[in-house]
């Protein structure tokens, strides 16, 4: 597991894990103590409502927290309470949901493709038009003009890809917003976001290692 890009004191958005499509509520707010190893980092008992949470072993969290102009999310389980000094902290076990700070298990690599999703709390049903940046069985990069919420859900739809004559399509794909930024100036978009791809199981997994092998030859790369 790589080394997390976050220093400590750095301030955290604390929020319950939901099930997927739900709105994830960042009401609760930590800091982040120090790395004590690829596996564990110590924070502080998130508050909420002015007062520290009840620690719950089997209770997931996610975290949210900025670099820079750019907003991350860490998930984890509390596992034991620690001293250090006179300051108590909740030792924290991290888990790889979220893709922002482990190593890709999928090569990522560039293409554009134009592609559709929908919002779960969109206005209408329409769906909206994106762009791909980069793609692996794992996720997505792409070019968009909302600016979803980190931890959001999205239902993706990719493009059919065309074969020697053959057609390839890949059902419809939940994708969970890892990280959303402005866009450089001149792009056809106003911000461009990262999804990882939430899995219902392994087969589903490999129905998109498929269809990106498909990508591969087709555009060569």
């Amino acid at each position: 597991m790589a080394e997390q890009q976050i220093t400590p004191g750095t301030k955290l958005q604390v929020a319950f894990d939901v099930p997927m499509g739900q709105k994830t509520d960042f009401n609760m707010l930590a800091t982040y103590k120090e790395n004590l190893d690829e596996a564990y980092f110590l924070m502080s008992a998130p508050m909420l409502a002015g007062k520290p949470l009840i620690m719950d072993e089997n209770q997931k969290l996610l975290l949210q927290y900025k670099v820079g102009e750019e907003t991350f999310v860490l998930a984890g389980y509390p596992e034991a309470v620690e001293k250090k000094g006179i300051r108590t902290y909740w030792k924290m076990r991290k888990v790889a949901e979220q893709r922002t700070f482990v190593k890709r298990r999928d090569e990522r690599f560039k293409v554009a493709m134009r592609l559709n999703y929908q919002r779960d709390n969109a206005p209408t049903h329409e769906p909206e038009d994106a762009m791909t940046i980069d793609v692996s069985a794992g996720g997505l990069a792409i070019y968009l003009n909302d600016y979803p919420d980190v931890g959001e859900a999205l239902a993706v739809q990719m493009p059919t890809i065309r074969l020697q004559g053959e057609r390839h399509e890949l059902p419809e794909q939940l994708g969970i917003v890892c990280w959303v930024r402005r866009a450089p100036k001149g792009s056809l978009y106003r911000n461009v976001c990262g999804l990882q791809f939430r899995y219902a199981d392994d087969m589903e997994r490999e129905l998109v290692k498929e269809y990106v092998g498909y990508i591969r030859t087709k555009y060569k790369i």
